[in-house]
Order: C-alpha cells, then sequence, then structure tokens
C-alpha cells in the first residue's frame, strides 16, 4: 500500500530518489562488480558462463532497474521483454529457474542496499526513501515473474525436444533402424553402456485393447534406474539393465540380454513372447522360453488346424457326449492330467473319469500314454480356445 503523501511529496520525493539513482549509476562499474562477485560466489552454476558475459548482463538489468527507479514507474513492456530474453537465454544455457531468480534478488538486494547507504549520507526523507523501495520491490516482482514465466516455457520445451529425442533413439534402437555413428553419439547421450548387455521389453495391459495406456509409473517401473522406454501404439517398448518384475494387470514380453547393435533381434523375440502371453491371457513378465510350446500354437495355424481336425473334430459326431470329453480333456490336463485331482474338480468318480478318457481314445483313435498324442492333443485343445476367442 502507498504511503499518502501531502500535495507536491511526491515531486519533492521523486526529485531526491533522481539524485540519488544518479548518484548510483556514477558508480555502476563497481557496483556491478561486487554484484557479479557475489553471483559467483553463492551460485556456482553461473560460474560457467564467461565473467564478461555475466557482467554484461547484470549492467544491463541494474542499468533497465535505475531507469525505472529514477522516475518512479513499473518496468515499461520494452524492459519485460528483455527480462523475457534473459529468462529464456538462461534456460537454454541450462541454468536453473531458481539459480536465474536467486541472482536477480542478489542485483535487487545490492541495489536497495546502495540506495540506503547514499540515502543517509545525504539525509534523504523517509518518503523518499518509502518511494524509492516500493517502487524497487513492485519492479523486482514484475521482472522476476516475466523470468521465471518465460524461464520455464522453455524448460518445458526443452523437455518435450529431450523426451521426443530420447522416444525417436529407443524406437530405432529396438527397430533396428539406427546406424552405426548415431548409436555411439545417441547412447552415450543417454548413459548407456555400448558394454553391457540390455533386456529388452514389450508390455501391455491385460484388459485389452480398450484399455487406457499404462501409466508413467508402470513405465519406470519397467525401464528401472539404467534403462529407457517409450510407447508404441498401446505397448511400452524399452530396455532394462535387469529384467523388470512383474506388475499386477500387466503382460510383458522380454528378450535375451543383448549388446545395443544386437536389441532388435532380442526385441523381436520379447514382442512375440507378448503376443503369446496377451492370446493365452498370462499376466506378468515371460520370456519365450517360459511359455513353452504356445508360440508355435499362435503361430503355426496350419498345424494347429491339422492337430484339431485329428484329435477334436471327431467328437463332435458324439453330440453333447462329444463336448462333455472336450471339457473333460481340458481339466485333466489343467490338474496336471492327475485323475483323482480332476475327478474332484469335475464332482465325478475317477472311474467315471477313467471311462471317458477311455471314449476318447476310441473316438479318435488317440493313445493318452502316448506323449506325442498329447502334445499334439493339448495344441488342438489351445488352438481351438484361442480360435473361440478371436470370434
Amino acid at each position: 500500500m502507498a504511503v499518502p503523501t501531502a500535495p507536491g511529496a511526491e515531486a519533492a520525493a521523486a526529485r531526491v530518489v533522481g539524485r540519488l539513482v544518479a548518484d548510483i549509476e556514477g558508480e555502476l562499474d563497481a557496483l556491478v562488480a561486487r554484484i557479479v562477485e557475489r553471483i559467483r560466489d553463492e551460485i556456482p552454476d553461473f560460474r560457467r558462463l564467461p565473467v564478461e558475459a555475466l557482467q554484461r548482463a547484470v549492467r544491463g538489468n541494474v542499468a533497465r532497474a535505475l531507469a525505472a527507479l529514477r522516475d518512479l514507474r513499473p518496468p515499461t513492456p520494452e524492459e519485460l521483454e528483455r527480462a523475457a530474453e534473459i529468462g529464456r537465454e538462461r534456460a537454454e544455457q541450462g541454468l536453473t529457474v531458481d539459480a536465474v531468480l536467486h541472482a536477480y534478488r542478489i542485483s535487487v538486494t545490492a541495489v536497495w542496499s546502495r540506495f540506503g547507504e547514499l540515502a543517509r549520507e545525504r539525509g534523504a526523507d523517509v518518503a523518499s526513501v518509502l518511494a524509492f523501495s516500493e517502487t524497487l520491490w513492485l519492479w523486482a516482482d514484475a521482472v522476476m515473474d516475466i523470468v521465471g514465466a518465460a524461464h520455464r516455457q522453455v524448460e518445458l520445451q526443452l523437455a518435450r525436444e529431450e523426451q521426443q529425442h530420447r522416444d525417436a533413439f529407443v524406437l530405432a534402437l529396438l527397430m533396428g533402424t539406427i546406424d552405426a555413428a548415431d548409436l555411439r553419439r545417441d547412447s552415450a547421450a543417454f548413459g548407456l553402456d555400448p558394454e553391457c548387455d540390455y533386456i529388452p521389453f514389450r508390455a501391455r495391459s491385460t484388459h485389452g485393447e480398450g484399455a487406457p495406456p499404462l501409466p508413467s509409473r508402470v513405465a519406470l517401473a519397467l525401464a528401472g534406474d539404467r534403462g529407457l522406454v517409450t510407447a508404441l501404439d498401446h505397448d511400452l517398448i524399452g530396455i532394462a539393465a535387469r529384467p523388470p518384475v512383474p506388475i499386477p494387470e500387466v503382460a510383458a514380453g522380454i528378450g535375451p540380454p543383448a549388446r545395443l547393435a544386437a536389441l532388435p533381434g532380442a526385441f523381436a523375440l520379447a514382442s512375440r513372447a507378448l503376443q503369446t502371453a496377451l492370446a493365452f491371457g498370462q499376466e506378468g513378465v515371460f520370456a519365450l522360453s517360459d511359455l513353452s510350446i504356445r508360440p508355435a500354437i499362435l503361430a503355426d495355424d496350419a498345424l494347429g488346424d491339422a492337430f484339431v481336425s485329428r484329435y477334436l473334430e471327431p467328437l463332435g459326431a458324439l453330440g453333447r457326449l462329444g463336448a462333455d470329453l472336450e471339457a473333460t480333456l481340458r481339466a485333466w490336463f489343467e490338474h496336471g492330467m492327475r485323475i483323482d485331482d480332476t475327478a474332484r474338480r469335475l464332482h465325478m468318480h475317477p472311474n467315471t473319469l477313467r471311462h471317458r478318457l477311455n471314449r476318447f481314445e476310441e473316438a479318435t483313435g488317440a493313445n493318452l500314454r502316448h506323449p506325442t498324442d498329447l502334445i499334439e492333443l493339448w495344441w488342438a485343445l489351445e488352438r481351438r480356445r484361442l480360435g473361440a476367442e478371436s470370434r
């Protein structure tokens, strides 16, 4: 709140302030030198800037502040735009917004301190000191707001550009579309060790295509501390230094550990593992070796159809009994081909179960004591289930 003044007091205060500001301008070089020294002492990041460049910037800032203080006015649009330019420049130089605003506070405090010293020496009245103080801090607030906003705008833009660069790198790395020179440069930029093996992964929600994208916490958990991850369609793809841990409601396929240049082949195996896990309703983290022969069941349609024709289509002629036999076989496999456990699950006598298995053998010519027939039958059952789910 402004201090009430008598008629003519504002003009008198402006004259006093103008004379004191002129005195400060006369010793601007010494004031700038003190400010620069303190900035470099208190804010180590500013030591990366050439001293001459920092001196020029501080001189410009202080000169613009003094010009406004001489007339007891707020900053002009042109002065605010120059402040915004400085904020953008400092962001591009990698200085944090906190460091930049700290430097401004050092400059403003130095100007205020020197004015107070001169005011005491010259016997300036209270009204003049209050007018200067109010103008200085209003000016500082306006300028620092602009600097901070401009700095954050550039920070966000730089972060978006870096993320886009990282996403493009991860995609090119896993798809094999990056050349050797770019691989060396970008892997170093993103902190990857060319002498280390990385595990490629591909993950998706188990809730199907209509599910929302997996959240960032899942992406971070999959990649770990030293990994990289990006989005591809409905999936998260990336590399990790260690196998990802299982995450509820997420299926992830992983490939074998590989050096950077060999990751595309390993990622293809991770993609196949994910496709298989999703097709069979699996949740967790899977390599191809964890999925038994399911990847072959999913990929080899002709062979799967042949096994269906061999072991399941003959049951169709048995009507309802054929459907009961197929359900019985599924339960038998699910319970490890253990007669007693399966019979309990189906609420029937073990001998009834044995009779059904014998009836299946009679209808199809299969021998459930032969490993080959067992594998082919299980393949046929899984193939039919996949076909039913895809309809």
